[in-house]
């Protein structure tokens, strides 16, 4: 409706016009806006509307109560809070209002007034009062006239609507009927904004779930990526989303919105993965805002953010049980893989031992021949020194395919390495290769097979060897951490690529040229170490060095 209609005084406004002002407050619901600043938009046109000097709106929603307190005077002004039934309310109607009663009466919640007139019996009356003035709020605020109506929400008591005046003005029993009529109107308003913001919120809230999910559901995602689109979705989902900032602090990384900087006005929830703490998600206002529920948030939004933790925590929960499956099936794979190679090692194996052995005796009877020409001599060397190597690769296929049985004996690491050692002396010094001995005489020995230990240090040496063709430091130590003893073998040669890293134990698989290896040295020693209930590990630098460390299980201290 138009100003000149709200300048004419309260006597003289029509029903219509009072209809019309209600149609313009109802509409005022439609955006669904903190109840406070509703309240605050009310009082407001009442003042201009009714024109009066003070109007006062008191509304409880759950276990709060919204007030506002407008003022006529040569500066309007406004006086909106928020308090908890269970806190100190300010004087005046809130004092009255800091619990409603279930029945709402007006003279009881007023029963300090005086000249009352409910001559009509209904929940209204006027009266004079001496009412008391709103922290730093006018102080000439004396009225001589006071109106209350009820706001009703439904049948149930939700607060209360006074307007005063300085002086007394005569108002007539059709203006009190369009006043109650209003009043009802506005407790309609208060009830339809409060029900508008209740379902805006919660479709923030959906929303921001909903991206979660999808979020969730992109398992090529990196969690990185995923944390900082997570934090963007949180802003939206607040109230004040112009003012929020995001963010998710997990395994020491922190992700989140630009302009994210520590407020006093935080709400933090942890997040827990299985048993242990992980992170936390945070999120702060900017600046100050209202009290509502936990400081200037409100309950739906720490229901929010507690469940934002626990979808991270499932979402990091599932994508461990993703990687450890993976892991699970890939060493299913390989075990299948080794099984098949170790059934084929075995059956070339004992292929290739029969002509072996025919050929080792023939070149035996070859050599016993007396004047064998010089020539033909040197070839039967060569056919021997090749068949021994076939033999000694045929050996190493059943030590794979496990054909050879152990037999377990004490084997002291120390003096067995001194004996590997001892072989290579003449090409360590023909290739340039200086070594390095550590041997801790305090290690304990190891249950095992004698022979296969061997095997796994003359192989350890031979890589190492192979690595430093132009020359190097071959370091070999032994120690012993409580009940496991170490060996080290550590090269300064080529190193091993981060891309082949994982492979060097597979077998058949080598770098090396066809004529140098067959692949089988790295997958015997694995499968001898895991054989005897111990490890192999890797340190390589590309360029610098390399270092295998392998642990076994300690036995007691001989003497």
């Amino acid at each position: 409706m138009g100003r000149d209609g709200e300048k004419k005084p309260l006597a003289e406004k029509t029903k219509e016009a009072f209809r019309r002002f209600s149609t313009e407050l109802l509409s005022l619901a439609d955006p669904g806006r903190v109840t406070l600043e509703m309240i605050r938009d009310l009082s407001e046109r009442l003042v201009r509307f009714l024109g009066c000097d003070s109007v006062e709106i008191a509304y409880r929603e759950k276990d709060r109560l919204f007030h506002c307190d407008a003022r006529r005077d040569e500066t309007p002004s406004f006086f909106c809070s928020v308090h908890r039934e269970d806190g100190s309310s300010p004087d005046g109607i809130v004092r009255h209002l800091r619990t409603l009663p279930a029945s709402f009466d007006p003279q009881s919640v007023f029963r300090d007034a005086s000249e009352e007139d409910r001559s009509d019996g209904r929940e209204r009356f006027l009266f004079r009062s001496e009412s008391s003035t709103p922290e730093g709020s006018s102080a000439n605020s004396r009225m001589e006239m006071v109106a209350v109506f009820p706001l009703s929400r439904g049948t149930d008591p939700a607060g209360v609507l006074t307007f005063a005046c300085r002086e007394t003005r005569p108002i007539g029993a059709e203006t009190l009927e369009y006043l109650e009529e209003l009043a009802l109107s506005i407790g309609l308003a208060l009830r339809h904004n409060q029900a508008q913001f209740n379902l805006r919120e919660r479709v923030k809230e959906l929303s921001c779930m909903y991206g979660i999910a999808n979020l969730a559901s992109e398992s090529e995602r990196k969690i990185g990526q995923l944390l900082n689109r997570v934090a963007a979705l949180l802003p939206p989902a607040f109230l004040y989303p112009s003012i929020t900032e995001a963010r998710i602090l997990f395994d020491g990384g922190a992700y989140g919105t630009d302009g994210f900087v520590p407020s006093e006005f935080t709400l933090a929830a942890d997040i827990v993965v299985g048993d242990a703490l992980r992170g936390r998600v945070e999120v702060v206002y900017l600046a100050s805002r209202p009290e509502l529920d936990e400081g200037p948030f409100l309950d739906e939004e720490r229901r929010l953010i507690d469940s934002v933790a626990r979808e991270i925590a499932l979402i990091v929960e599932r994508r461990q049980a993703e990687k450890e499956q993976a892991r699970l099936q890939e060493q299913l794979r390989h075990a299948d893989r080794l099984a098949t190679i170790g059934k084929l090692a075995a059956g070339v194996a004992h292929e290739l031992n029969e002509p072996l052995t025919g050929i080792l005796g023939f070149t035996e009877l070859l050599k016993d021949i007396e004047e064998m020409p010089e020539q033909a001599a040197r070839d039967i060397d060569r056919i021997e020194s090749a068949s021994l190597h076939a033999r000694e690769i045929v050996r190493k296929l059943l030590l794979f395919a496990k054909q050879i049985p152990p037999k377990k004996e004490w084997v002291d690491l120390n003096p067995l390495i001194q004996d590997v050692l001892s072989f290579f002396e003449s090409r360590f010094r023909k290739e340039g290769i200086r070594v390095v001995c550590d041997l801790k005489a305090s290690i304990h020995p190891v249950m095992g097979d004698l022979s296969q230990i061997r095997q796994i240090i003359l192989n350890l040496v031979v890589n190492a060897v192979h690595a430093m063709a132009g020359g190097g430091t071959l370091t070999v130590q032994t120690g012993q951490e409580g009940e496991t003893v170490r060996l080290t073998v550590r090269d300064t040669g080529t190193g091993i690529p981060e891309a082949i890293r994982d492979r060097i134990f597979l077998p058949f698989f080598t770098t090396k040229d066809v004529k140098q290896g067959t692949g089988l040295g790295l997958s015997v020693v694995h499968g001898i170490v895991k054989s005897h209930g111990g490890k192999i590990d890797v340190e390589s630098e590309p360029g610098r060095e390399t270092a295998f460390i392998v642990s076994l299980p300690a036995g007691k201290k001989t003497a």
